[in-house]
């Protein structure tokens, strides 16, 4: 598979560099509102926003969508911790996890390559942790509340953007699909 041009369906800079970094590519950032089906499962929520995007702008486009499941809540709130971040923040976010007495967590990306005809998936994982509180400044979303396993108790907040980018769920992800597109 074999791209002139790819566009990367996002609002958030913060992901359009890391995706950037981590691809070794340059894309075209498209800011599209689109619908977002509702889902506990990731992948389909990725795929579905794929086709979406294609029919939109009618060019191979990436999109991907994240997930963070607080396993003390059965996996919730999954591909939805966009909209309970929005209705009660990272603070919010803190506050139901110790609620729910479990502060372990899975952070879950898919990428989504779609051209029309052909599909390229890449899904990655991080084991980690939900703190009570947020600490850090760097990063976006709830990188300031979960500290991956492998990150010495800091949050992504508290990384560079290299050390968050060499193993981050979306890092992984994203490998995962370069892999594929290689493979093709």
């Amino acid at each position: 598979m074999k791209f002139v041009e790819l566009s990367f369906v996002t609002s958030n800079p913060g992901k359009l560099r890391e995706t950037e970094a981590v691809l070794g590519l340059t894309l075209k950032q498209e800011d599209l509102e689109l619908p977002e089906m509702q889902s506990l499962d990731v992948l389909a929520v990725a795929r579905d926003k794929s086709r979406r995007a294609y029919l939109a702008l009618g060019v191979p486009v990436l999109v991907e969508d994240t997930s963070l499941g607080l396993m003390g809540l059965g996996g919730f709130p999954g591909p939805l911790v966009k909209w309970l971040l929005q209705a009660a923040g990272v603070a919010g976010l803190c506050r139901l996890a110790a609620a729910a007495g479990d502060e372990l967590a899975v952070a879950r990306c898919a990428a989504v390559i779609w051209d029309g005809t052909t599909e390229v998936v890449g899904e990655g994982s991080a084991q980690g942790r939900i703190l009570t509180s947020p600490r850090g400044s760097m990063g976006f979303g709830w990188d300031s509340l979960f500290a991956p396993e492998w990150g010495q108790g800091r949050t992504y907040a508290e990384m560079s953007i290299e050390e968050k980018t060499s193993r981050s769920h979306r890092t992984l992800a994203l490998l995962d699909l370069k892999r594929r597109l290689s493979e093709r």
